[in-house]
């Protein structure tokens, strides 16, 4: 199948192709990841990068067969291409960060998914819009030293929350310096203007986030200022979220993208039926039934122990936490009755959410 480019447009057989649009938009994603793992690209097989798609995009030379070490990338050709669409990539001859690249590029699918915006290049740009500001950008900007030795992945910017995202999996051996990254947090969320902060740890899913954060981890000096990423994480004083770069970490990131998504989620949960308790932590409560619920979507982990504490102090025998199915079957792993229980979300809430709807899901 060829393609020329006509009047700055290409053109199919004198029409404007959607498969050439298709096919700019997954050369722009990979060209901007420089390496995509297979695994990635299987995992969003049904959305971004399409079998037909990648075997056309290999037909016509601009993009290599993936590549056992170094997975999926464009060709000299496949970034020539995106630079006459008007996309000035370049290839990268580094291979010794195609490991970190991979990881790049699962959270950086996760968000194009998600529908955020992937390719913010500076933090001034947080301050106008939301969407993702992967870190290797930064880095890449010559005299750029605002990250210095942060191990950060990115930075998200979704409302009035700033996220810094970090890529956790089991038997990692890297460590952070807590006060050097939440003074970056601190510092973003001052220049972009926004009034919360927050930290995003993604990874394949949720069982290989929580393996990172709470298995074995590597010693650190005491002398050192570092700690590991388990560490860390109970350290923090911001909320720290699980986000798997999954079809399932883009449910949870199209709930993060509403606005006051947790007040009027609870609306149209539970309705009237209850009362909200901002003084246990829960986000409703059933007197009668000495009953309170929690909303899980944004698998705000820590939230789960600070609220279950607080209401046991009040009297409370039961905490329901609303999640997706596949939420669900994480958590009850680790919160079991006859004190915790589970209420399931349909995959439809967000349309319910927009709609106003009210409809309270089986417990």
């Amino acid at each position: 199948m060829a393609y020329a480019k006509q009047d700055g447009t290409f053109r199919k057989g004198g029409r404007t192709g959607m498969a050439m649009r298709n096919a700019k938009e997954v050369a722009r994603l990979i060209g901007w990841c420089r390496n995509v793992g297979d695994a990635c690209v299987q995992r969003y097989a049904g959305s971004i990068f399409r079998t037909s798609l990648m075997e056309e995009l290999q037909k016509e030379k601009l993009l290599k067969a993936c590549d056992p070490v170094y997975g999926w990338r464009l060709t000299r050709k496949g970034y020539r291409f995106l630079q006459d669409s008007g996309i000035p990539l370049q290839p990268d001859a580094h291979t010794q960060r195609v490991g970190r690249r991979f990881e790049h590029a699962e959270i950086t699918a996760t968000m194009y998914a998600a529908g955020i915006y992937p390719y913010l290049t500076a933090i001034e740009e947080l301050r106008s819009r939301d969407g993702y500001l992967p870190a290797f950008a930064l880095r890449a900007r010559r005299g750029q030293q605002v990250l210095g030795n942060n191990q950060m992945a990115g930075l998200l910017r979704l409302q009035d929350t700033v996220y810094v995202v970090y890529y956790v999996s089991p038997g990692m051996d890297r460590v952070v310096n807590p006060a050097r990254e939440t003074d970056l947090l601190q510092g973003v969320c001052t220049g972009a203007g926004c009034t919360r902060g927050a930290l995003l740890f993604c990874g394949a899913d949720y069982a290989a986030i929580h393996t990172a954060l709470h298995g074995s981890s590597k010693a650190v000096s005491a002398r050192s200022r570092c700690v590991s990423y388990g560490r860390f994480y109970r350290m923090a004083q911001e909320p720290c979220l699980y986000l798997p770069c999954s079809m399932q970490g883009v449910r949870q990131l199209h709930i993060l993208k509403h606005p006051d998504y947790r007040t009027k989620m609870c609306r149209v949960l539970w309705g009237s039926g209850g009362k909200m308790d901002s003084g246990t932590g829960a986000d409703w409560i059933d007197p009668k039934d000495h009953t309170a619920f929690l909303l899980v979507a944004d698998m705000d982990i820590r939230k789960i122990e600070e609220t279950a504490y607080q209401i046991r102090r009040k009297g409370y025998q039961r905490l329901v936490l609303a999640g997706f199915q596949e939420q669900n079957r994480f958590l009850k792993q680790y919160y079991r009755p006859p004190f915790y229980s589970s209420a399931t979300l349909s995959n439809d809430i967000l349309d319910r959410l927009k709609d106003g709807e009210r409809h309270a899901p089986p417990v």
